[in-house]
This record gives structure tokens, C-alpha cells and sequence, in this order.
């Protein structure tokens, strides 16, 4: 097959779970003798990486439609980015000249933001595989972007049924499929010795690491609270906090981190593009996300390495960890729960290697690369199926 990935540009600091998760899948569906090509809106950091395993990578500018966040926007804020949206977009033109350049089989649209791409393949008669990495509440947002799916999705993927419940609400049930994600340990264990000498961490503290963007809604906040709580308790607790987000963000978090007892406990790191030699360094991995997160890779990263995972119980968290065998969840919000899960795996090591195994081959089970692509090919191949039926 000729398949064109489309993907976005979330963050011009580091990819993004999404993006992370489109590579994969272009590697793998390169080396099973498809011709990739990717189109990009910018520069990309992850355009070197697939380049060197023979992915074409383009960039094509293409304005992105930024009203998919889950939670409550200001209203002047989704007015603003409603009308950068609906401006003529001198970009849509050179879009729809390189697929048409390209023609490949099936075009595979990255996320629910790039409503202009999925319109472009779908004017020159090419399947759409529209990959949904988004959670959205009911209202009439939900409605207008299930609309644009209703008329440009050949096929819909869901990376979760957290994802796949709000399509089937809005009567698109008979053309959504979820595929989990995949993802890709290494073969060999990583130095845990010299990792914790990399973040600077003690050699006999117990590990609690966030990674991701440190944006309010990822649950930063509520984990330097609970460590605050969890250090008087464990003083042999410390905490491993990885991302980047806005400055004045970052600003809130430091001042937070500043005002409790777990200050010296805490360490701040920027983004890891080696995300395994993070784990290695960590006994457990922490998500407090506040809104519900549709298929975190964090989570699928840590139980890939071996890591329990305490976590708010939301979105796709809920069908990824299983509570008590590998991992332990509250309710989201409830930092005092978050604090008291915190303890429990940080004062019982067989009780962390045992939930760590258990998410290894839960990871091994539902999360493999293998089994990602195998099903990705499949969704492709039908959609294009169907398109000429």
C-alpha cells in the first residue's frame, strides 16, 4: 500500500504522545514494505529518526483546528481559535496539491485537530482512516467535529473505548474500531545506578516520576501536594517531575514545590527524548491527570518497563491499569487517595515488583508493537476496501 500519515504539531518543544505513537506506526508500516510518507506542519523533531528508516517526510503547512481540549476554555479563547480556523487558510491549496502529487491508497489522519488534511483526501475520492486520540464532553462542540467525521471518515480508530464512547454516542458506532496503541521497550536493561546519577537522585530513595507537559490539567499540582503530604511520612520518598510547558506555568509549579516539606525532595527535568532511562532511574510512575486522558503513553511506557503506576482513575487510565494487581487508582482530585496510594507502594517493595511484572506482560499483551501495526494494517486495508466498494 501507498499510505499517507498525516500528522499534527502539538508542542514545538518536544513531541507529544500522539506523534510518538504516528513514528511508531510509520516505522512499522515501512518495514513491512508500504510506502510511507508523512506530511508535517512544521519542523518536527522526529523527522531525522523515520527518514533514516526510509519514511518520506514533508513538510506541508496546513492550519490545525486547536478546539479539541477536553476541559473548559474561556470563551474569548475558542472564539479566537474558532476564527484562526475559519480564516482562509493559504495553506489548504498546497495540501491538497501534494496528495494529489502523492495519490496514495489511504490517507491516515493523526488526531481529531487536522480537520483541513482529512477534507483535502477526502475532495480528491481517498479513503480517510481518522486515528481519535481525543476525549470531548457532550455539547455542540462534540456535535460539529462528529459532523466533520460523519462526512470525511472512511473508518474512525479509537486508541481507547474511553475515545470510542463519545463517537458511538454521536451515531458513528458502525465506522469506530479501538486499537490500542503500541509500544516499544528496548531488549536489555538500562544501568539503574548510573540513570539515578544522571537526575541527580539518591541511590536508596524511593522513585515517583511525572513525565509529560506540564500543563495544569496533567495533575502537577495535585502530585507536589500529595508529595508534600507523602514526605512526612517516607522520608525516603522523592519525586522525578519531567516535561516542559508555558513559563508562567512552570513559575506556579516552582513556587509550589518551594512552599512544603518535600522541597528538597522534589527535582524538576526537561524533556527525555530517552524516556526508558527515566524509568530505570524510578520505582513508580505517577499520572494525576485532572481530565480524562484517552490512552496515556506514560502509563503504557511504565508498565512496558516494569513500573506500577498510581494514577487518577479516568479516561483510558481505567482500562489500562488494573487496581491492586498493576497499579493503584483514586478518584480524580482526590489528592489525600493520591497521597495514601503514594505511601502504600512506596513502603511495600514486593508489593511494587509485583505489580511492576503484572504490568510488564499486561503491556506485552495489549500494547505490543506488533499487535498495533498488525491491527493499523488491517483498518487500512479494509478502509481502502470499502472505498472501492
Amino acid at each position: 500500500m501507498k499510505i499517507a500519515l498525516l500528522s499534527h504539531l502539538a508542542s514545538s518543544t518536544a513531541p507529544t504522545g500522539a506523534e510518538r505513537s504516528l513514528a511508531l506506526l510509520a516505522r512499522g508500516l515501512s518495514a513491512r514494505g508500504h510506502k510511507v510518507a508523512v506530511a508535517i506542519p512544521d519542523r518536527w523533531a522526529l523527522r531525522e529518526e523515520l527518514e533514516a528508516v526510509g519514511v518520506s517526510v514533508t513538510p506541508v503547512p496546513v492550519r490545525q483546528c486547536w478546539l479539541v481540549q477536553y476541559g473548559p476554555q474561556p470563551l474569548w479563547r475558542q472564539a479566537a481559535r474558532g476564527l484562526r480556523y475559519a480564516w482562509p487558510d493559504p495553506g489548504s491549496r498546497g495540501f491538497r496539491n501534494w496528495l494529489s502529487e502523492l495519490m496514495p491508497d489511504v490517507v491516515h489522519v493523526n488526531c481529531l485537530s487536522h480537520l483541513r488534511g482529512a477534507a483535502a483526501a477526502r475532495s480528491l475520492g481517498l479513503p480517510v482512516v481518522w486515528h481519535l486520540r481525543e476525549i470531548l464532553p457532550p455539547g455542540p462542540r462534540r456535535r460539529w467535529f462528529a459532523g466533520r467525521l460523519r462526512s470525511d471518515a472512511t473508518r474512525i480508530v479509537a486508541v481507547s473505548e474511553a475515545v470510542a464512547e463519545w463517537v458511538r454516542e454521536e451515531d458513528l458506532g458502525d465506522r469506530v474500531e479501538v486499537v490500542h496503541n503500541g509500544v516499544d521497550p528496548p531488549s536489555g536493561d538500562i544501568d539503574r545506578v548510573a540513570s539515578r546519577g544522571r537526575f541527580n537522585l539518591p541511590s536508596t530513595a524511593v522513585v515517583v516520576s511525572l513525565f509529560s507537559q506540564l500543563v495544569v490539567h496533567k495533575g502537577a499540582l495535585d502530585l507536589v501536594c500529595a508529595a508534600h503530604a507523602a514526605v512526612l511520612e517516607n522520608q525516603k520518598l522523592h519525586f522525578l517531575i519531567a516535561g516542559h510547558g508555558p513559563a508562567s506555568f512552570a513559575g506556579q509549579l516552582r513556587r509550589k514545590i518551594a512552599a512544603g516539606a518535600a522541597a528538597g525532595h522534589i527535582h524538576l527535568a526537561p524533556p527525555q527524548p530517552e524516556i526508558w532511562e527515566l524509568l530505570a532511574a524510578v520505582d513508580m510512575l505517577a499520572l494525576p491527570t485532572l481530565w480524562p486522558d484517552p490512552l496515556p503513553r506514560a502509563v503504557m511506557e511504565a508498565m512496558a518497563a516494569g513500573r506500577p503506576v498510581v494514577a487518577y482513575e479516568n479516561g483510558g487510565v481505567s482500562e489500562m491499569v488494573v487496581h491492586g494487581e498493576t497499579g493503584l487508582l483514586c478518584q480524580p482530585g482526590d489528592v489525600e487517595g493520591l497521597t495514601r496510594i503514594i505511601l502504600a507502594a512506596a513502603g511495600d517493595e514486593a508489593l511494587r515488583n509485583r505489580m511492576g511484572e503484572a504490568g510488564r506482560r499486561r503491556a506485552r499483551e495489549l500494547f505490543s508493537v506488533e499487535r498495533h501495526v498488525n491491527r493499523m494494517e488491517q483498518v487500512l486495508r479494509e478502509s481502502m476496501s470499502s472505498e472501492r466498494a
